[in-house]
């Protein structure tokens, strides 16, 4: 398998590519071979199996409180957690 080099990334793009790949539990080289795949060669969507699966995860759920005053605290917890890095 061939080998590229990357050189002259920004540290900022570096930095992100790490913080994705650890979400994704990837190496970074994984998370590059993963988002190169991607970009290339896009998978067509098969919608209907997408929606069966959103709707096997809702069921799993249950029925969900969001009112204005809970939406506004899980906002500002992800800009927490988005400031932090996590």
């Amino acid at each position: 398998m061939p080998d590229v080099a990357l050189r002259g990334i920004p540290e900022q793009l570096h930095q992100d590519l790490k913080a994705a790949a650890k979400r994704s539990h990837r190496s970074l080289n994984g998370e590059i071979l993963a988002r190169l795949t991607a970009s290339v060669r896009p998978q067509p969507v098969d919608a209907a199996a997408l929606l069966e699966r959103i709707r096997r995860r809702h069921e799993r759920l249950g029925p969900i409180d969001l009112n204005e005053k809970r939406l506004r605290r899980l906002r500002e917890e992800g800009r927490r957690r988005w400031r932090r890095g996590e």
